[in-house]
């Protein structure tokens, strides 16, 4: 992990003390600030996605823009058409999850320094992967951990407007950003900073695809370890995307909802506390939901050959 995100954590944890968990404690603005800037640091991509902390459980983000360009050349005799602005609302609707954990007598003797502080990094920790695994692959229509959230991939499939490519199964390649890239709607190329989203693993396939090339490119990235830029643009890598699927579009048009306040609860006179040596039970109950701003700006691709 990055010092700086060490650093961050730090200072998070040391703001959110223990006694701030207690029996139906709920974190104050300013510890949720907080918790919340850990959760990114300790995620891949949420930390560049827009995160909305809204106090309602539901309601509408509202959409500004023009969509077009809007200078006209007028001469003495002429004017100029009126332009309006586009608006619109982007509903949201959090769903109510829990990630509960423990801390066992066993790991207060393990842990030397600050057991109490390293337990809730380990839970700020699985609390940042699973809110980034769910926005991969969240689809309210199957069952278990991905059902609990439909994430930005199943929203995007759910709307009309996106592009859409079809890789016809075959390995990633210069084809496929190309095609990509050319279904995004020039206004939003020219205006928005677009990454790439790939698993892991395809990213890495794309990157022996290049070097196996007998290409200058190619050679200087076996080299150096250049990190592949298709067309300039960034491969960013959310935790748990399938391999099969591929997104363009901007981070800033991914929003990662979080309402405010979080919620965070613990025991140590429960029954199954003392007969297992358990010093403490934690369950923190947030409310959560993945939106696209702007679903014209999304490009997806599908039925990418597994590397």
């Amino acid at each position: 992990m990055p010092s700086d995100a060490r650093a961050a954590n730090t200072t998070a944890l040391e703001k959110v003390s223990s006694a701030d968990f207690s029996s139906g404690a709920q974190l104050t603005p300013e510890q949720f600030e907080d918790f919340m800037i850990d959760v990114q640091n300790q995620s891949t991509v949420l930390d560049q996605a827009r995160t909305l902390t809204p106090t309602a459980e539901s309601g509408d983000i509202p959409q500004l823009g023009v969509g077009t360009r809007l200078l006209q050349q007028v001469d003495e005799e002429g004017s100029a058409t009126k332009q309006g602005i586009e608006s619109g609302d982007v509903p949201f609707n959090t769903t109510k999850v829990s990630l509960p954990f423990e801390q066992t007598w066993e790991a207060n003797n393990e842990i030397i320094d600050d057991p109490e502080a390293t337990i809730r990094q380990l839970f700020i920790q699985q609390f940042a992967n699973d809110l980034e695994i769910l926005a991969s692959v969240g689809d309210t229509s199957q069952g278990g951990f991905v059902g609990i959230e439909d994430g930005w991939l199943t929203v995007a499939d759910n709307a009309s407007a996106p592009g859409t490519v079809d890789h016809s199964n075959a390995a990633i390649n210069k084809s496929l950003f190309q095609n990509m890239r050319t279904a995004m709607p020039q206004r939003y190329k020219e205006r928005q900073t677009l990454v790439f989203l790939t698993s892991y693993n395809q990213k890495d396939a794309y990157q022996d695809y290049l070097t196996d090339r007998s290409t200058a490119a190619g050679d200087a990235m076996l080299m150096t370890g250049d990190e592949p830029t298709p067309y300039g643009m960034e491969i960013m890598t959310p935790l748990g995307w399938p391999d099969d699927r591929a997104m363009l579009t901007s981070m800033e048009n991914l929003l990662n909802i979080v309402q405010d306040p979080l919620r965070v609860k613990s025991t140590d006179a429960a029954e199954r506390n003392v007969m297992n040596d358990i010093e403490t039970i934690y369950n923190m109950l947030a409310k959560i939901d993945y939106e696209i701003m702007e679903k014209e700006g999304v490009v997806t691709a599908s039925n990418v050959a597994a590397p």
